[in-house]
């Protein structure tokens, strides 16, 4: 573990190649300690190694099969390689396994919008609102669903919303491509102005 916490403590202080090289050390120091395998997998995906990613968070899921953060951090990385459905299994695993996990049930709807299927994303999204109300990227993330399926009163007072509370969401709106039918829409330009 000491080991480990140096590794995290150099990728904190930005010195990933000496981060590695204690990862590593904790890794050959003792070859079933799950976290060492955990961050190192992180380290690689912030590095876009996201394949090498993929296979050291298997070895830190192997390791240790009842913690959460391994799985959950290889469907973020599953996502950025654009392998959806792969991603969508990874977060409802770790949300049936710990259904106190809000991040997985989030990043469930994420992919659910990702594979087209909206209305059942809004539904999660609904179900986190129930208890989060306030949550403003969850409030964005119905947003979008609600506009690719052509709800356009609802997406636009749920961006107004989330707007209110966030003005990087203005420019996260300009660049969405759920949003592009609404470029020339005078409304829209107001909100995102």
């Amino acid at each position: 573990p000491a080991l480990n916490n140096r590794g995290i403590a150099m990728a904190e202080l930005g010195d990933p190649d000496g981060a590695m090289e204690y990862y590593e050390k904790s890794i050959k120091a003792d070859s079933s300690y799950a976290p060492a395998y955990y961050n190192k997998g992180v380290l690689l995906d912030k590095k876009l190694e996201h394949d090498e990613s993929l296979k050291v968070l298997d070895e830190a899921i192997e390791k240790d099969p009842k913690k959460p953060n391994p799985r959950f951090y290889k469907g973020i990385v599953l996502g950025k390689m654009g392998k959806h459905e792969l991603a969508l299994n990874c977060f409802e695993s770790v949300h049936r396994a710990n259904p106190q996990h809000l991040d997985s049930l989030f990043h469930k709807g994420i992919e659910l919008a990702e594979l087209e299927r909206h209305e059942k994303a809004i539904e999660v999204f609904d179900k986190i609102l129930d208890k989060h109300k306030g949550n403003i990227n969850v409030v964005y993330a119905k947003a979008r669903s609600k506009a690719a399926i052509n709800e356009v009163n609802e997406a636009f007072d749920l961006l107004k919303v989330a707007i209110k509370h966030s003005k990087t969401i203005k420019l996260w709106a300009r660049k969405e491509k759920v949003f592009e039918k609404f470029y020339d829409d005078p409304e829209f330009q107001r909100m995102v102005k």
